[in-house]
């Protein structure tokens, strides 16, 4: 068994917060090497796991008046803090880290942690106990940027990263995250002009919340370090916009200044020139719309000021039968991303290289598929178009741009029932691959029974006019970021990542899909729907392999929590035990997972359309 599919299974059913657990600085272990996505320790074993691989040392966590200790030198060696950068002073009874450009210091004692000179206090102070220091994992964890997770029912201790890599995303610390609406945003120093500005984030970006004053997010930055963003250019992840439309939500606002380019009730996100990106409109703060002051770090253009790029030149909607028409002309080349929004439905799509020119800011349309079209300047520098088209229901579209990249055409429509899958761009994710096998059993490997799966699911729907989209097409490494990243830049309406369990019981069998739990937070009505197509695959499995149902089941997965879209992940089968391992090696047992796996998702988008 591979002692990393252990590790997944430590985590089936509800995870709910750690609460200040602690680290034990102890004696020396191996660095494990390469990227930290995952690290889970578990109560009274001496085994942890980094990215799913074992390693050993030579203390196990436990449990004492309710907290967790867990050894501080392998978790920090885990999370890439060398050996020599681990200092214990016995005089001061101090604790040193440092990794990279970050340096955390705590004292035996003290209910402060200091983090590159920021002091912060803490819930409980690091004691020494048999010649031993323990040290908060939790603020530890968070302050390399980490986020940390408990799960009581298994006595699981879960570190990773609290964003995909590059992100700036931190631990929440129990209040949430905020999602990045805007290009070039300031954080300042403190909640208000006033302050200076201590670095730059961009639209999409996560960052953990440590408090709120009004119109103002307290964060978490890359390296653990903290500041302030403006709440007008974020977004509460899993946040509902209330079926309305909002410049945090990252949609132009008829009637506001802010989709045509000139920032009026609210400043323009994304403004090359900084202009104005971060204020509060608080009283003897400078109000939108008004030049900058000297030396606040946001000087440049003015906001107001209509670009001298390349602009819309035609913007035409037309019926035609079911299909509604839409042709958009510019001076220039651009280039186009579509997504879809959902309560209420919505397709937007955003024009890079141009900005609305003399175009309406709202159509009436009126078709079988569109209400109607609402346009707004979304960024500058570089320009974005924004075009969202309200819908009656669920649509289907196609799009096209000209050889000389001014011209993109799109056809939008409402799919007949018996043609559901047609251009539905779908994730399918093969698990492991490359230098992790996945799970070891009987002689096979997770990695190569995913993938096998995986492309037959990908050849079924390309067969039945889907836009099949891999993560990977052959046996090489890709991060469980990377995956979902994928996904979330096509556009994907669908994710379903394919493994093959195991246990440490050769006995225990069966068929079960995964849908993310409660604790990994996101959007309610994407978790609703995630269940529903799960309950449609898993019914087609259990159907046409004949294996045990172990059901619709829920766990708080890396692709399951930053998938953007409707997301399941199958276990399809135990390598682990003999009999199942001998059907994953049989063809017509790989045809029947596939073909279950895509008529579920057909009863998915079936019972969608209604």
């Amino acid at each position: 068994m591979k002692k990393g599919k252990l590790c997944r299974a430590l985590f089936r059913g509800a995870v709910t917060c750690l609460t200040a657990g602690f680290l034990l600085l102890s004696g020396p272990a191996s660095s494990p090497a390469g990227g930290v996505q995952e690290v889970v320790f578990k109560v009274g074993e001496k085994n942890y796991f980094v990215n799913e691989k074992s390693f050993t040392m030579d203390a196990s966590p436990f449990i004492e008046q309710g907290r967790t200790y867990v050894p501080l030198r392998y978790l920090a060696l885990a999370l890439n803090v060398a050996e020599k950068d681990i200092q214990w002073d016995e005089n001061t009874r101090t604790v040193l880290l440092t990794r990279d450009s970050v340096t955390v210091k705590l004292t035996v004692g003290s209910k402060t942690i200091t983090v590159n000179g920021q002091a912060k206090t803490i819930d409980m102070a690091p004691v020494i106990r048999d010649g031993r220091s323990y040290l908060p994992a939790r603020h530890v964890a968070e302050a390399l940027g980490y986020r940390v997770e408990w799960n009581q029912q298994n006595r699981t201790v879960r570190v990773e990263p609290a964003a995909p890599p590059g992100s700036g995303q931190s631990s929440s610390g129990g209040m949430g995250q905020v999602v990045v609406q805007g290009n070039g945003v300031n954080v300042r120093s403190g909640p208000g002009l006033e302050h200076p500005v201590v670095t730059r984030v961009n639209r999409g970006e996560r960052l953990a919340v440590l408090g709120k004053v009004p119109d103002w997010y307290q964060v978490q930055l890359p390296g653990g370090g903290t500041g302030w963003i403006v709440a007008w250019y974020v977004l509460e992840e899993g946040q509902s916009t209330g079926g309305r439309d909002s410049p945090i939500a990252g949609e132009p606002v008829p009637g506001d200044d802010i989709s045509r380019g000139s920032p009026g009730g609210r400043p323009q996100p994304g403004d090359g020139s900084n202009q104005g990106q971060d204020r509060s409109g608080s009283p003897g703060q400078q109000q939108p719309g008004a030049p900058s002051p000297p030396g606040n770090g946001d000087t440049g253009g003015n906001g107001g000021e209509q670009s001298q790029g390349t602009a819309l030149t035609r913007l035409e909607v037309t019926p035609a039968g079911k299909v509604t028409r839409v042709t958009v002309t510019a001076e220039g080349a651009m280039t186009y991303h579509v997504f879809k929004l959902t309560s209420p439905d919505r397709l937007v799509v955003d024009l890079t290289g141009v900005h609305p020119g003399n175009v309406p800011p709202e159509m009436s349309v009126n078709t079988e598929a569109v209400n109607k079209l609402r346009v707004g300047w979304f960024s500058k520098s570089p320009d974005v178009t924004r075009l969202v088209f309200d819908l009656t229901r669920p649509v289907r579209y196609r799009a096209g741009l000209s050889a000389d990249g001014r011209t993109l055409e799109m056809q939008i429509y409402i799919p007949d029932p018996g043609d559901v899958l047609r251009d539905v761009v779908i994730a399918v994710d093969p698990g492991h691959g490359g230098p992790d096998p996945g799970a070891l059993g009987n002689g096979l490997k997770e990695k190569d029974i995913t993938l096998r799966m995986a492309q037959r699911v990908a050849d079924l729907l390309s067969a039945k006019g889907a836009s099949p989209l891999l993560t990977r097409n052959a046996d090489y490494e890709v991060g469980l970021y990377e995956r979902t990243d994928m996904a979330n830049r096509a556009g994907a309406e669908i994710f379903v990542s394919i493994h093959i369990n195991a246990n440490v019981s050769p006995a225990v069998s069966g068929t079960a899909t995964y849908i993310l739990s409660p604790a990994g937070g996101g959007d309610p009505n994407r978790r609703e729907e995630s269940r529903k197509l799960a309950s449609h695959i898993q019914a087609q499995l259990v159907q046409r392999l004949g294996l045990e149902n172990d059901g619709v089941l829920e766990a708080n997965f890396a692709v399951l929590r930053t998938s953007v879209m409707p997301a399941v992940l199958v276990e399809v089968a135990y390598i682990s035990n003999p009999q199942e391992a001998a059907l994953l090696t049989q063809d017509w047992f790989v045809e029947e997972t596939a073909q279950g796996i895509v008529q579920g998702i057909a009863d998915y988008l079936s019972e969608r359309w209604g």
